[in-house]
């Protein structure tokens, strides 16, 4: 699907004074622009480090230490209750930690994904209940857990609910909730993660923010997608910061086993620790990825950490072969016109179908729901695009839900199987309304060729780190050419090409575009740049986010073997061919039928009829152009015999009759041509009257005349097709395009 690009409007510009002061580059003061950051303030909150905010800021914190320290006077067993992803183990990771500082007796629970479901468990509960528990401190979640904390206050525990999540209208009646954007309180950074939650609740009760608990809430941020603007930038930046100088045993080991050398960036995390983190609770219970960060002894952890690193490939295992069934149904209801996938299976692995669903709005950008079906309910995740908010859309429809949760982007659910069909009918309904869902690249600036230079690129370094809310810039390049342009990866999944002869881009999983995209082709590409180090040498790279060209993009693939071009079957191609040759299907026209309205044409078939082509071309409104020009029975090299030829070949038949079978090859010798050739010579003095063909002899007619060898209609048809294959096939293929160009425009 063409995705739209949309080049950020700059509203204000950057005093001198402050672009002195804060010492920005032209190019970086470009970005700032475009992101709005043109005020002192808006530049000291990025560029001037800020210390974190004061926990007991946040609303009820002073009730929660209080609560907890009267649990650890008396000797209250403390329960810490997370959650099965990368936020939810760091979150019981931080307070742990915290607890066990200040001589809480704690343990942490965290609940089955499977079997218990997100949130506060009532089961859970009554069992802490019977353990003796005092009190429950809920992390990452218990927003939406009223009717458990009512259960718990029965059984004579107290609730502190930490968590980050929507707020509905009511909030649960606990002893106290800890929520960033809690609506009695003014915390000034109401996104904070739930690691972010269980650091304040931390810092509080140790009375520092110790650096090891802020490096864990960094993972936990940057994992969960939350924004990274204002206090969470910060609190990633000195999480990284102190990652980097002291990684605790458990990441540490998690890494080595991941195989990465050097420094840990957010980039680290989002693509190597988060996912392994996440990987334990989408297949089973989570405990062992807490029980990893936790951990102190290095032999112990390094045994831990193959184990998660277990569970991430199988699930990259699992979510393959699920996304291949669900991606089969996602285009047969694309076809159908829908715009708000529901799509079910059978025993799908409920804990890995946010990625499924994910991969489904990468390919088709439409939100999608995935859903695992059982005898009775239907669950799993949803995904949506800018355009519409998954939250909203399932808030109007909670009649036919069981249960759900989630924000504009990404939500869980659960309902009766029975309900499904009309969930999806429902939701198709209403975004009819919604205006037409592009995807959109918003693009920061655009920049000169000659800027992109290493220097540039680590300028782009202070806007670090990025993530939500704070995304690495997006750059266009105009008006370059494509120097080369290949396939590269397993089965050549990933595309590779030079720009203007020095800049290499990149762009994953689109080993296909490199035939959209051949040499020569001049396009503007949007991307972000990064720099590539190799044998002491830095060099900038840039990984594409999309290519667009104005130009008509030929392919050229005449002559050249079937398999090089066997990937188009399945393209959303058509086919033109020649009026004698069948058509396979409604994807082929005949050289002469109008063609408009196709975006990607084959010029399958050497054209036989010049005239009947160039009307077709006429008409041609594409934008891609392969070439085969296929002709089973070239003429080309053979060329044209001369007139002399054809008065040898005749004077030897009049000398005696001839066998071709049996003196085919003699005369072939005599003449200096082929086979191929002779038999067409012996077809116009057939056709001329005079030769004659009597039983497997050829014999002159005694009283033939003189007749005009150039006027005879098989002497003519070759002629043509020589000169047809000298235009069309053995031309430069610069003149092949420059031909077609002219008879399209």
């Amino acid at each position: 699907m063409a995705k739209q690009w949309l080049l950020k409007q700059q509203e204000k510009e950057l005093d001198e004074a402050l672009i002195k002061e804060f010492k920005v580059s032209p190019l970086l003061k470009e970005v700032l622009e475009a992101r709005g950051i043109t005020e002192r303030d808006h530049l000291e909150k990025w560029f001037k480090e800020s210390a974190l905010f004061d926990p007991f800021l946040m609303f009820n914190m002073d009730i929660a230490v209080q609560r907890i320290q009267e649990a650890v006077e008396n000797m209250e067993p403390i329960i810490v209750y997370g959650d099965y992803d990368a936020d939810g183990v760091t979150s019981v990771t931080i307070l742990m930690a915290a607890l066990e500082e200040i001589g809480a007796m704690a343990d942490f629970y965290i609940p089955n994904r499977f079997t218990e479901g997100y949130g506060p468990n009532e089961a859970a509960f009554r069992s802490f209940a019977d353990d003796g528990v005092g009190l429950i401190i809920t992390v990452d979640n218990g927003v939406k857990g009223h009717h458990e904390v009512e259960v718990a206050k029965s059984l004579g525990m107290d609730v502190i609910i930490t968590d980050h999540h929507e707020i509905g209208d009511i909030l649960p009646d606990a002893y106290a909730v800890l929520h960033p954007a809690h609506p009695e309180g003014d915390y000034p950074c109401p996104h904070l993660a739930g690691a972010g939650v269980s650091l304040k609740l931390a810092t509080a009760l140790m009375g520092r923010a110790e650096p090891e608990l802020i490096g864990m809430a960094a993972i936990g941020t940057v994992s969960d997608l939350v924004p990274l603007t204002g206090e969470n930038r910060w609190l990633v930046k000195k999480g990284l910061d102190a990652l980097n100088q002291a990684l605790p045993v458990g990441v540490r080991a998690l890494l080595a086993v991941a195989g990465h050398q050097g420094d840990v960036t957010e980039e680290t995390i989002g693509f190597m620790i988060g996912p392994r983190l996440n990987a334990v609770g989408r297949l089973e219970d989570a405990r062992p990825a807490a029980e990893l960060l936790m951990e102190q002894d290095s032999d112990y952890a390094a045994e831990l950490a193959q184990h998660v690193d277990a569970y991430n490939i199988e699930r990259k295992s699992v979510v393959e072969t699920i996304t291949e069934e669900a991606m089969v149904q996602a285009a047969d209801k694309v076809a159908q016109g829908m715009n708000f996938l529901v799509i079910s299976g059978h025993n799908w692995n409920e804990g890995v179908l946010g990625i499924v669903a994910s991969k489904i709005v990468e390919r088709f950008y439409r939100p999608t729901i995935v859903l695992n079906l059982t005898a009775d309910y239907a669950k799993g995740s949803a995904r949506s695009i800018v355009q519409v908010s998954m939250y909203d859309y399932l808030e109007t429809e909670t009649e036919l839900l069981t249960k759900f949760g989630g924000h504009h982007m990404a939500a869980g659910l659960t309902m009766p199987q029975s309900n499904v069909e009309l969930l999806e009918q429902r939701l198709n309904d209403r975004i009819e309304e919604q205006e037409e869902l592009q995807p959109v690249i918003e693009v920061d600036a655009e920049v000169d060729f000659a800027d992109v230079t290493a220097d540039f690129i680590r300028q782009l370094d202070q806007l670090r780190p990025f993530g939500t809310g704070n995304p690495q810039p997006v750059f266009k390049l105009s008006n370059v050419k494509i120097t080369q342009n290949k396939a590269i990866g397993q089965q050549g999944a990933h595309m590779k090409m030079t720009l203007n002869d020095s800049l290499t881009a990149l762009k994953w999983s689109a080993g296909g575009w490199v035939h959209d995209f051949p040499a020569e082709t001049v396009v503007d590409v949007c991307g972000k740049f990064q720099l590539n180090e190799w044998n002491g040498h830095v060099t900038p790279q840039m990984l594409l986010e999309d290519v667009k060209t104005d130009d008509i993009r030929y392919i050229d693939y005449r002559n050249q073997h079937a398999n090089r071009f066997a990937f188009l079957k399945n393209e959303d191609v058509i086919y033109l061919i020649n009026s004698d040759r069948p058509k396979q299907s409604g994807a082929y026209f005949f050289y002469g039928d109008n063609i408009s309205g196709h975006d990607k044409i084959v010029l399958r078939d050497l054209p036989v009829d010049m005239t009947a082509f160039f009307e077709t071309m006429k008409s041609a409104t594409a934008k891609q152009i392969y070439i085969i020009f296929y002709e089973p029975a070239q003429v080309y090299f053979d060329g044209m015999p001369s007139l002399d030829k054809f008065r040898q070949l005749y004077k030897i038949i009049i000398r005696q009759p001839i066998n071709l079978v049996n003196q085919g090859m003699s005369i072939c010798q005599t003449l200096g041509v082929t086979p191929d050739t002779l038999i067409f010579m012996m077809e116009v003095l057939k056709e001329r009257q005079l030769v004659f063909e009597a039983d497997g002899l050829y014999n002159v007619y005694k009283e033939a005349g003189k007749v005009e060898m150039l006027a005879s209609p098989v002497y003519l048809e070759r002629h043509a097709q020589l000169e047809r294959e000298q235009q069309l096939l053995y031309s430069s293929f610069d003149s092949v395009k420059k031909l077609i160009n002219e008879k399209m425009f």
